[in-house]
């Protein structure tokens, strides 16, 4: 599935993705995307561990219900949403304190927000944000895995969670990407770059199908965040 806005006055031309992969029984992954506050998340559920479909959908039904309040700066705003990874993981680490003979249930979390000249992008697990710019690709964010993929830091999987941040100042031209590991497993950082400077409309849905080319078996889902040099 793939819906494509455009942020009247800001510039910004959103595409999101998402697919199921074939080694699930449902998509565990879930995102949101608020062009109106230019705010944007993915989330993947943990594998191997119960419930990840409901652990990434109550990260996103988080992130829906901040209000910002007009004349925050970048940082303000970036608090805001530290605090809802960190309500979400007392919820989701609280559940499994309710009931410890069950598994934990857990999820990767990974936000952009764009705002008064920057862009600011938070992060645990191993969901990435790549940007293009001029066209080299810039991988962003840090992933908290092992040499063997395994997740070493998780929504849920602990009481206390460390929250990665980065801020950088945007361009005119910049493009991001949040995504899923589904996406990265199957399709290489060049093959990332080339079909984001193609620049033309359907890019996510391109960039699914490349994954999915490159025999990626897990879900998918990608949010790119495009500002326009006419913007």
């Amino acid at each position: 599935m793939v819906i494509k806005k455009k942020k009247t006055g800001t510039g910004l031309e959103i595409e999101t993705a998402t697919r199921q992969g074939t080694r699930h029984s449902q998509n565990e992954d879930n995102h949101v995307s608020k062009p109106e506050h230019a705010m944007f998340a993915v989330s993947d559920g943990m594998g191997g561990h119960r419930d990840g479909h409901l652990a990434s959908r109550a990260f996103v039904e988080e992130l829906q219900v901040i209000e910002f309040v007009d004349g925050e700066g970048v940082n303000e705003r970036l608090q805001r949403i530290e605090a809802a990874f960190h309500r979400v993981n007392d919820r989701l680490y609280g559940s499994y304190l309710e009931n410890p003979d069950a598994d934990i249930s857990g999820c990767t979390g990974l936000t952009l927000i764009i705002h008064d000249g920057y862009a600011g992008c938070q992060w645990v697990g191993d969901s990435r944000l790549y940007l293009l710019r001029q066209g080299h690709l810039f991988l962003v964010s840090e992933d908290h895995s092992d040499d063997l993929g395994r997740l070493t830091r998780a929504l849920g999987s602990h009481e206390e969670i460390l929250v990665d941040r980065r801020v950088i100042e945007f361009s005119k031209g910049d493009c991001f990407v949040l995504c899923t590991d589904g996406l990265f497993k199957g399709a290489s950082e060049t093959t990332i770059a080339d079909a984001l400077a193609d620049g033309s409309a359907g890019v996510a849905d391109r960039l699914v199908a490349h994954a999915v080319e490159g025999g990626s078996s897990d879900d998918v889902t990608l949010i790119t965040v495009r500002l326009n040099d006419n913007g």
